[in-house]
C-alpha cells in the first residue's frame, strides 16, 4: 500500500495534535513538582520544624493546581486524539 502525501488540511490537524501533546506535556510538568510539594515536601518539612507552619496555607492551592493539571493532561491527550483523523483516511488498514 502506497499511502498518498498528505494535504494542507491534514498537515495542520497534525500540527493542532502536536501542540495539544505539547499542552498535556506541560500540564505534567506543573502537576508533579506541585503535588510533591502539596503531598510530601511541606507536611515534611512542616513537622521537622525546617519551615514554619504558615507553609501549610500553600498546600491546598498546590493540590488545586495540581489536580486541574492532571485533569488538563487528560483534556489535551483527548484533544489530540480527535486531531488524528488523517491518519485513519491515509492508513485505511492497519495489517497492510
Amino acid at each position: 500500500m502506497d499511502p498518498l502525501p498528505l494535504t494542507t488540511e491534514q498537515w495542520e490537524q497534525a500540527g493542532h495534535s502536536l501542540q495539544f501533546l505539547w499542552l498535556a506535556l506541560a500540564c505534567a510538568l506543573v502537576a508533579g513538582p506541585s503535588l510533591l510539594a502539596a503531598h510530601a515536601i511541606i507536611p515534611s518539612a512542616v513537622d521537622t520544624k525546617t519551615i514554619s507552619e504558615d507553609w501549610s496555607k500553600l498546600r491546598k492551592p498546590l493540590y488545586l493546581l495540581g489536580f486541574l493539571s492532571v485533569i488538563g493532561i487528560f483534556v489535551f491527550f483527548g484533544l489530540a486524539f480527535t486531531q488524528l483523523d488523517f491518519i485513519w483516511d491515509t492508513y485505511s488498514r492497519w495489517w497492510q
